[in-house]
């Protein structure tokens, strides 16, 4: 899911205590201009990422999600929460293309066609959950940057182009900033007050949040929840309804349905073993859940991102 954060200046308490607490670090991962006709295909990783278009434009795809394709033009960023693969490429993607030989479209510079690209390494479990609940992909175009991350981003790119010495260490060094500014203006935006990340910011919620991310498994109830926030029941369903226009059931089983992507995305854990992990007694009772909010079965969501 992509969403484009609405420009934002001020950065309230609760999110000033969240941003503090976050921990990661970036490296620069692949740095290189391009010819025509080219692509990439990125194998799975680990670490969350974000690209910058240097120069030119290029097209991002998911491989089983054609249909949602993102040109991106010079000067946009776009960022990874987690790994999976995707095609960047400099025509649109569709089921017929192959990937290309990295020596065929590589050149040293960036004068037509671009592209900066880094891992991010998660350094706690509060960043991990942060990253684990936003959207797959977020796209921040270049007209949209607000704050100090437009000129940081300007500043990547005209260090990749100059490529003088230590151009690549400045870049690299200048990435830490740029996800923490980027993360910034993500959670100030006010399409996102609503849902998981809005949760986060609410000091009773997070909590609750927090807790559910770290055993999911857990026999969770409205009444357990509830008193972790410090509420009385009727208090907790309101907090949840206004906070993030969903219910108490609807939250346990967001977090839920978030911890098993991810296990199946990254890990090669069974059915049951992961059924068992977010609190059902067996495969079939997960498959049906499963089902339920992603159309796709567990095994074909797991081959679509291997």
């Amino acid at each position: 899911m992509t969403r484009t954060p609405d420009q934002s200046t001020e950065t309230p308490e609760p999110l000033e205590q969240l941003l503090a607490q976050l921990a990661f670090g970036s490296e620069l991962h692949f740095e290189s201009g391009f010819c025509d006709h080219w692509n990439l295909l990125t194998s799975k990783s680990s670490k969350a990422a974000l690209h910058v278009v240097t120069q030119g434009r290029l097209w991002m795809a998911i491989p089983g999600r054609l249909h949602e394709q993102v040109q991106l033009e010079a000067g946009d960023a776009i960022f990874f929460s987690h790994s999976f693969r995707h095609w960047l490429s400099d025509e649109p993607v569709d089921e017929h293309t192959r990937e290309v030989d990295f020596a065929n479209f590589c050149v040293p510079n960036h004068l037509e066609r671009g592209l900066v690209c880094y891992d991010i390494a998660v350094e706690s479990p509060l960043t991990a959950n942060l990253f684990q609940v936003m959207p797959d992909y977020i796209h921040l175009p270049a007209s949209q940057q607000s704050g100090r991350l437009s000129p940081l981003i300007q500043l990547i790119r005209q260090e990749a182009q100059a490529r003088q010495p230590g151009y690549q260490a400045a870049i690299s060094r200048l990435s830490d900033v740029v996800v923490l500014h980027l993360l910034r203006q993500v959670l100030s935006d006010d399409s996102m007050q609503q849902g998981l990340l809005a949760a986060l910011k609410d000091p009773a919620l997070r909590r609750v949040v927090l807790a559910i991310m770290d055993e999911p498994g857990a026999d969770w109830t409205v009444d357990s929840m509830a008193a972790l926030a410090f509420l009385s029941k009727s208090a907790f369903a309101e907090r949840c309804h206004k906070v993030m226009a969903m219910t108490a059931k609807s939250l346990l089983d967001e977090l839920r349905l978030q911890r098993c992507r991810y296990l199946l995305i990254h890990s090669e854990l069974s059915l049951e073993l992961i059924a068992e992990q977010i609190g059902y007694q067996s495969a079939t009772a997960f498959i049906r859940f499963f089902k339920q909010h992603e159309t796709l079965s567990p095994g074909e969501f797991r081959a679509l991102h291997h």
